[in-house]
């Protein structure tokens, strides 16, 4: 009876030092487990954030030559028509098309369709009537290769915002005027401004300019548009030249040499999915 005691107790001394190693081992087996687990997380981490890093790399650009043609005519179509230097753009520093109303995108589309706007003459003199007129298809293609695919919208008047304003005409599918039209306007003060840059993004054009300000009345170039601040005489004298190319020229070559001290401002034509480029904002990039 004592030696079946005896080996009883035997193998229970057997099992329960087998299980102590056993649990020992899982412990020390687990640890390592949780360790790795820990550090295996801790390196995807790593290596999460180094793919980012290589993946997210600066879009520097591609520069392009600011003499193109096709620069000059994006630069050229985000200016409305003005007498002087356009408010919108050098007094309020810029604009956004997303906040834009129809009329305001009417009038920034002027100078790309008041040229286009046809006439016709009925009746005799003294009673002659002129009529004036814009296809509607006309506008709308204007409008959508300037804002994009689908932006147009039928509006009853459309204006230059200085001297024409034409009515929608449902009957002929166009705008139109019945009168004389035309205006004129000259000012002493203007802004002489040149594209400095160019450059194609990814998914972005963006033009950049330099401008000096002029004043015939006081003979003063000026940094902005409120005058604040000279920057000497004028380089030509407004009131003894006629010569445009002279003028060009020499302010020009005034804002290449000066461009880091003056007013810069950058035109932005964001890619569409259509693979062509829309205007989406101007602003003033640098006081």
């Amino acid at each position: 009876m004592e030696k079946k005691k005896s080996k009883g107790l035997i193998i229970f001394i057997v099992i329960l030092i087998i299980c102590i190693i056993g649990l020992v081992f899982y412990i020390l087996v687990d640890k390592d487990i949780i360790k790795l687990n820990n550090t295996t997380v801790e390196n995807e981490q790593v290596e999460k954030n180094n793919t980012k890093d290589d993946t997210e790399e600066k879009d520097t650009g591609v520069e392009l030559d600011p003499e193109d043609a096709s620069i000059k005519y994006l630069f050229n179509n985000a200016h409305r028509p003005s007498i002087g230097p356009e408010a919108q753009i050098y007094r309020d520093g810029g604009y956004k098309v997303s906040e834009m109303s129809e009329e305001d995108k009417m009038i920034l589309l002027a100078r790309q369709w008041s040229p286009l706007v046809k006439h016709y003459s009925t009746g005799t003199s003294p009673n002659l009537t002129t009529t004036y007129y814009l296809d509607e298809d006309t506008l709308k293609d204007i409008y959508e290769r300037t804002f994009g695919p689908n932006t147009y919208h039928q509006v009853n008047q459309i204006t230059d915002g200085l001297c024409m304003t034409l009515t929608y005409d449902a009957a002929n599918k166009r705008y139109s005027y019945i009168g004389e039209t035309g205006c004129g306007g000259t000012t002493a003060f203007s802004v002489h401004e040149k594209i400095i840059s160019a450059t194609k993004y990814s998914d972005r054009i963006e033009i950049v300019s330099a401008t000096v300000y002029l004043d015939g009345m006081s003979n003063q170039m000026y940094k902005d548009y409120n005058k604040t601040t000279s920057l000497g005489e004028l380089l030509i004298n407004e009131n003894t030249t006629n010569n445009r190319e002279e003028r060009e020229n020499t302010y020009n070559q005034y804002i290449e040499d000066n461009k880091d001290k003056l007013e810069q401002y950058t035109y932005t034509y964001t890619l569409n999915e259509d693979g062509f480029y829309y205007l989406t904002s101007v602003e003033r990039t640098k006081e």
